[in-house]
């Protein structure tokens, strides 16, 4: 479990500098398109196209690094109100379950790619094969599934946070 511990906090450091370098990239595509706009009557075809594409990329991977610490959005009543053991127990459910949800992500984001690339179907102003952007999202559920199982043995261990027994709040000593 050590190794692959260290294998994920490796690539959650490179998921994190992704992360970095893509919204530095759209914010810079992003303030140039608006310049060229602000200063002629045109515009920069591609910005739309590539900021579009790569926010998606982002979006992949965040989501993966979200699900790393368990902070994806959930209802969580039922985890929030169990014991140690029920909270194993419904980690190992929900993990399942998003797995199977993630690797359809997977498969059908895998096929799409395959054709497009397949098919030589390029981007409307890059001119770039479509399956290379495509590519993020099968991408990005396996990254989802990973991470999804690291925070389940996080859970199983009893190392995640929300296994963490609360620190027991300090009185406060009022003055007077």
């Amino acid at each position: 479990m050590k190794v692959y511990k260290k294998i994920m906090d490796i690539l959650g450091y490179l998921e994190s500098a992704i992360q970095v370098i893509i919204g530095i990239l759209i914010t810079v595509i992003a303030f140039a398109n608006v310049c060229v706009r602000y200063l002629s009557n045109g515009k920069l075809a591609y910005t739309e196209e590539l900021t579009v594409n790569i926010f998606v990329l982002m979006i992949m991977c965040g989501c993966a690094l979200c699900a790393r610490t368990g902070s994806l959005i959930s209802l969580s009543l039922l985890f929030d109100i169990s014991g140690k053991k029920g909270k194993k127990i419904l980690a190992v459910l929900f993990t399942l379950f998003s797995i199977a949800f993630y690797a359809v992500i997977v498969y059908t984001g895998w096929d799409k790619t395959a054709t497009l690339l397949h098919q030589h179907k390029l981007t409307a102003s890059l001119l770039i094969p479509e399956g290379y952007f495509m590519a993020a999202l099968p991408l990005g559920g396996i990254l989802l599934i990973l991470h999804s199982i690291e925070y389940m043995i996080d859970i199983l261990t009893e190392q995640a946070p929300c296994m963490k027994d609360p620190e027991p709040k300090q009185k406060e000593v009022s003055e007077g």
